[in-house]
């Protein structure tokens, strides 16, 4: 899997679980995943490298495991994120 296809492939997961991703610009900070109100974001900055971006959302993603269990995750993925 070609990393534009590995990081959309991982929005899309994130989407499905119910945390939204959003791209800012953030200085020197690479972002990660807080509480706003009721719903989980995951921030990123948008000036890393696609490979930068791929690491942080599987990061964060990798800590939501409950939820990943309840969801079909495509197997590449799913070894990204240490599931398997």
């Amino acid at each position: 899997m070609r990393r534009e296809q590995l990081l959309q492939a991982l929005e899309e997961l994130a989407e499905k679980i119910g945390i939204e991703i959003r791209y800012e610009k953030m200085g020197t900070i690479s972002g990660g995943l807080c509480r706003i109100h009721d719903g989980k974001v995951i921030l990123i900055n948008k000036s890393l490298s696609d490979s930068s971006k791929i690491e942080l959302l599987s990061a964060e993603l990798a800590t939501e495991k409950e939820k990943l269990e309840e969801i079909y995750v495509l197997p590449e993925v799913r070894d990204r994120l240490g599931l398997s």
